[in-house]
């Protein structure tokens, strides 16, 4: 008989595991096994890492779920504005040399906009899949940083670019080429949101063992409720300029995957109408000297 309880006890979490993974595959991820009173023995264990694990899978799920839809409906507009040119030339407006143009034009730059965006996306998806272990280099933060900043000068002739080093040769463990897009991505973020101003200014310096890097605008800045979402995919502050000026939402949520991915940070800092300040923060690489022969 005490074999037989003995037995029943051990059986009844493991006969509850099963009803719940059963549950599991005929109506989804919501379901999750009940802890036992005692969580400390092997069950116990099990139990708590199969709920984390469904918990992931499902918030995962979820996420994915919500990028399609996302997507979807961020493509669904450059299409239905070209659908309504091209019906326009079909029914009259292929007569009219203006008209012609008008939306020759029109389609020409939403297939542009459409294509940058599956560019971003595309992006997004291999920023969330960097390998900590592949093809890293030690790179040379402010090299990299005054690169940008040269070429950000040569894009835009009308904007003054400095750029302040509290410190010099500051190195990380990362690909030379997802350095340089994250920094791309903030500085060009800075330049469409300056509104009137045409100051931009970097910074890089290291606090103990991390590194900072910061491109800070005088523009149009963001309020206090929407700094925090400003890393969401998707997300546009002002959605009627951001179109205007180009920006789909993914730029920032594609520079936060990348500094996540190298165990890094960013932030942003911002006063509505008086400017923004993006934080990237890597962990410093020390560069050890070659000794001489």
């Amino acid at each position: 008989m005490l074999g037989y309880l003995l037995a029943q006890n051990f059986l009844n979490p493991l006969t509850k595991m099963a009803k719940t993974m059963n549950d599991i595959r005929d109506n989804g991820f919501q379901k999750r096994i009940e802890p036992t009173v005692i969580t400390k023995d092997e069950i116990g264990e099990l139990t708590l890492v199969f709920n984390d694990m469904m918990a992931q899978i499902e918030r995962s799920f979820e996420q994915q779920k919500q990028f399609v839809e996302d997507a979807s409906h961020e493509l669904r507009t450059p299409v239905q504005i070209m659908e309504g040119h091209l019906k326009l030339l079909n029914r009259w407006g292929k007569d009219d040399p203006a008209v012609l143009d008008e939306s020759l034009n029109a389609s020409l730059t939403e297939l542009e906009r459409m294509k940058k965006l599956v560019q971003e996306m595309l992006d997004l998806s291999r920023a969330e899949q960097i390998s900590q272990t592949k093809e890293l280099q030690l790179v040379c933060v402010n090299d990299v940083l005054e690169q940008v900043r040269r070429n950000f000068e040569v894009m835009h002739e009308d904007f003054t670019f400095t750029l302040k080093e509290d410190d010099k040769d500051l190195h990380a463990l990362i690909q030379h080429n997802h350095l340089e897009q994250i920094l791309i991505i903030i500085s060009d973020n800075a330049v469409k949101y300056s509104g009137d101003s045409k100051q931009i200014e970097m910074h890089i310096g290291k606090d103990q063992d991390k590194i900072n890097v910061s491109v800070k605008d005088y523009g149009v800045g963001i309020s206090k409720d929407e700094i925090d979402k400003i890393f969401n995919r998707f997300y546009r502050v002002d959605k009627a300029r951001s179109r205007e000026v180009g920006g789909n939402g993914l730029g920032l949520a594609i520079a936060k995957e990348l500094v996540s991915g190298y165990l890094g940070s960013i932030q942003a800092q911002s006063e509505d109408s008086v400017g923004t300040t993006i934080t990237i923060t890597l962990p410093l690489i020390e560069k050890k000297e070659e000794s001489a022969e």
